[in-house]
């Protein structure tokens, strides 16, 4: 490495450089035609290691390409970087900006042109900042996913399949392209609660949870919104088609194995279908569906029913589980 990058003449600047060095900075100084003319250990340990010139801004971007070091540039295209970036190079006097390296570090360059043209650029290593960053975002974004799901069938919960319906029935409007809503109870659970415990009907909405999941695929939204009842979304879809889903849904449902007392359980599922109307809020479709539900299971349950338009609400009737 020639030793004019490490030793600059002004004795001032040398004691400012070398200080800033022990602070584990990188810094740099190139001059008026990007030369480098001086570049302390952690700078060269970024950019320039096995690199004996030419030492222009440039060309030191290009050997890091070649070599898969210093940073990371977007869409590896290094030529298109220095095209955008020399233009700017001291087209203000100060700026700051976060610079992303393939070793998996972060620094935040302050770049100074000073009066002469030359450039300065001083880099502070933020790794460990971007990493409690990088933990901080990811808590957020798991604290607002436990938020929208239920911890037993890991399905939306109640709030966020609700948020989905108004969603689901904002854009059926806009675009004009439907939809059609289930809502969907399990048959006999109460019983099976009674007979085999808490544990074992936990058991059997896991299983429903994840039989819906692995058949539904993108067909549809799955929530549970109480107990076991589940709300289905069907975007798209008319009636006749939403009813076939579901019929393909129960056909061979398999048993739920209840390891506690080595026993296989089958259960079956009634359901309420409707499909979306201009007026229909939330309240609306659900009061249809769930007015289709009750005659799946006065027919007898195991069975998908239609609902359809009605004028008003009426009192809400209990039905056999």
């Amino acid at each position: 490495m020639p030793d004019f990058l490490h030793h600059p003449d002004d004795e001032t600047l040398r004691q400012l450089v070398d200080a800033l060095t022990d602070s584990g900075q990188a810094v740099s100084i190139y001059d008026a035609d990007d030369h480098l003319r001086y570049a302390n250990k952690t700078y060269c340990d970024l950019f320039l290691q096995g690199y004996d010139g030419p030492f222009t801004f440039a060309e030191i971007l290009r050997y890091g390409a070649r070599q898969g070091t210093g940073v990371r540039i977007d869409g590896g295209d290094v030529e298109a970087l220095i095209a955008r970036t020399l233009p700017r190079r001291r087209s203000v006097p100060r700026k700051s900006f976060e610079a992303d390296f393939l070793d998996g570090r972060w620094f935040w360059i302050d770049h100074t042109v000073l009066p002469n043209g030359w450039v300065l650029t001083v880099g502070a290593d933020i790794t460990a900042l971007k990493h409690n960053e990088k933990s901080l975002r990811q808590a957020h974004d798991e604290a607002l996913m436990a938020a929208k799901t239920d911890l037993l069938t890991a399905l939306p919960n109640r709030r966020h399949i609700l948020e989905l319906l108004d969603r689901a029935l904002a854009e059926g409007k806009a675009m004009g392209t439907g939809l059609c809503v289930a809502v969907i109870d399990i048959d006999g659970f109460k019983a099976l609660n009674d007979q085999y415990g808490h544990v074992a009907g936990d058991a059997a909405l896991k299983h429903f949870a994840d039989v819906c999941r692995e058949r539904l695929q993108q067909q549809g939204f799955l929530g549970r919104i109480g107990g076991e009842e589940f709300l289905l979304l069907l975007p798209g879809l008319r009636p006749s088609k939403a009813i076939q889903v579901i019929d393909e849904l129960r056909r061979d449902f398999p048993p739920v194995r209840l390891q506690q007392i080595g026993l296989s359980l089958s259960y079956t599922f009634s359901a309420g279908v409707t499909e979306a109307l201009p007026y229909d809020d939330r309240s609306s479709i659900q009061y249809r569906a769930d007015r289709a539900l009750y005659a799946a299971k006065r027919e007898g349950r195991n069975c998908t029913r239609l609902g359809f338009e009605i004028e008003t609400f009426p009192r809400r009737e209990s039905r056999e589980p």
